[in-house]
């Protein structure tokens, strides 16, 4: 489940956030000033999250490898296409 907090309620309640998140892998938006400032979210999404974020710049160079000679448009709209199926993939794990 996703809550969202304003930052001094979450330091007052910090415990039972991280065990919620933790234990429960509920998702906390932590906001300052009425706007999302930080997310809490369970180790597991940002592993994930790191190892798919590694997954797209290997396939940014493997593009611009594979096209040398390509116009930077044609590149960027290349990554764009990699960027939305390592989403994909992201969202199918989630």
């Amino acid at each position: 489940m996703e809550k969202s907090i304003g930052v001094t309620k979450a330091r007052d309640q910090f415990k039972s956030i991280v065990d919620e998140v933790q234990y429960r892998g509920d998702k906390y938006i932590i906001n300052r000033h009425g706007k999302p400032a930080v997310a809490v979210v369970p180790v597991e999404i940002y592993e994930n999250w790191k190892k798919e974020r590694m997954r797209l710049l290997e396939l940014i160079q493997e593009v611009q490898a594979a096209n040398p000679d390509a116009q930077p448009d044609e590149v960027m709209r290349d990554v764009l296409e990699a960027q939305q199926a390592v989403r994909s993939q992201i969202s199918q794990t989630e």
